[in-house]
């Protein structure tokens, strides 16, 4: 084995336990992908095959330059995928991040962001607030300082610009409430 095959195999062990994000991080994104396995085989897996988790990774890694730099060297990210959130909680899921940039105040738990998402300022305003639990489909707009609350469903191509109270479905443009869930 040479010396960088054997790198590669350290780094994950090396991340782990350091973040509690990062766990809840891996753990949604080892049910989401059905990776059945320990937490470094899991790691070392989803940074294999899923660049959208390296972006995820170097992100939960900003703080630590050295780490990140040594990090994006065995473990290029994806080009195309932006964070550049002040606060992302634990358990966010990038579906396909192509073409995506997240620029937020803050996101909550448990988030999924599809492709072609953009989530940022509107001129000079603030970045949005996105809630806990949410769900941003493919190619939505969230612009503004505006706040989407827990337990959303953005739909598709939805471009949204006002506030969103929880648990509902919103869509269209500009974007309006379609369906309410039950709380």
């Amino acid at each position: 084995m040479t010396f960088l095959m054997y790198v590669r195999y350290i780094i994950p062990s090396l991340l782990l336990n350091k973040d509690e994000k990062l766990k809840a991080d891996l753990d949604r994104w080892k049910e989401i992908c059905e990776a059945h396995c320990s937490d470094w085989k899991g790691m070392a897996y989803l940074l294999w095959k899923y660049k959208e988790f390296r972006n995820l990774v170097a992100y939960r890694n900003r703080r630590h330059p050295i780490r990140r730099r040594l990090f994006q060297i065995f473990y290029p990210p994806m080009d195309t995928l932006y964070l550049d959130a002040f606060e992302i909680g634990g358990g966010l899921y990038i579906q396909h991040g192509f073409s995506t940039m997240i620029a937020a105040k803050s996101i909550g738990e448990n988030c999924w962001i599809n492709q072609q998402v953009t989530i940022g300022y509107k001129g000079k305003s603030d970045p949005p607030v996105i809630g806990n639990n949410t769900m941003i489909t493919c190619g939505a707009k969230i612009l503004g300082s505006i706040h989407v609350g827990n337990n959303v469903v953005v739909g598709a191509n939805a471009v949204v610009v006002h506030d969103v109270p929880d648990n509902c479905v919103v869509g269209g443009v500009p974007a309006q409430i379609i369906k309410t869930k039950d709380a």
